[in-house]
């Protein structure tokens, strides 16, 4: 077991496609187009938008390749305690600075 992993004291980070249903929205696309486009089952963009399903790396990486977005756009990092259910959002880090 890591350090810090120890039963009581770890922590679920979650991956959710918050921003899936205004990418798509804004591209004029229904939940069964993006699904065909990407090649994925029907009911898995429904899923993703309503939070009852978290992308893998692969859907990710396509997500961000389809609408040409940074992952910030589209997604957002959860930290979830599985004891309390307490949720801590994880804010990207602005880096780059504009000019």
């Amino acid at each position: 077991m890591m350090p810090g992993m120890e039963s009581g004291g770890g922590v679920n980070v979650e991956v959710r496609a918050t921003g899936l249903r205004g990418m798509r929205e804004k591209k004029g696309l229904t939940q069964r187009e993006l699904d065909r486009n990407l090649g994925i089952s029907q009911n898995y963009i429904p899923a993703l938008e309503s939070g009852a399903r978290r992308p893998g790396p692969k859907l990710r990486q396509a997500l961000m390749k389809f609408f040409n977005v940074n992952f910030e756009e589209l997604f957002e990092v959860v930290m979830v305690n599985p004891e309390s259910s307490k949720e801590q959002v994880l804010e990207a880090r602005e880096e780059r600075r504009a000019g």
